[in-house]
């Protein structure tokens, strides 16, 4: 969980490549599939540097709120808001997401999102 709560606290203070420090050559992230635009699978850590510029992009402001973090064995369930305002549209938006991180040999082999709780805790093993 440490591993994680670091990750997200590098990404929060900016320092993108603290927060993909975590992340295995061959990692997968997997979005939700929420964020209008963005369904690609992202491979190592700089496929998810480009997951977070293509958030920059965006989004002004892009930024993450951590709710909770789920120990979950050798997984971890954190559930975050991101919230920015739309670059073309001017609009505030959020939206509550639950991520999964899978970890091996203390780095991050895989992560996905989830924009339904029961999915994620589902695949995070954990009851519902």
């Amino acid at each position: 969980m440490d591993l994680v709560r670091r990750a997200y606290g590098a990404y929060s203070r900016g320092d993108v490549d603290g927060a993909v420090a975590v992340f295995a050559k061959d990692a997968e992230y997997v979005p939700s599939g929420a964020l209008p635009g963005d369904r690609e699978v992202r491979h190592g850590p700089e496929g998810y540097k480009q997951f977070i510029g293509w958030l920059q992009s965006e989004f002004d402001d892009a930024r993450l709120d951590v709710n909770d973090v789920i120990d979950a064995g050798d997984r971890v369930l954190a559930s975050v808001t991101l919230r920015g305002r739309g670059k073309q549209s001017g609009a505030a938006v959020s939206w509550d997401i639950w991520q999964v991180w899978t970890m091996r040999d203390g780095v991050v082999v895989r992560g996905q999102a989830f924009s339904d709780k029961a999915e994620a805790l589902a695949a995070a093993g954990l009851p519902q």
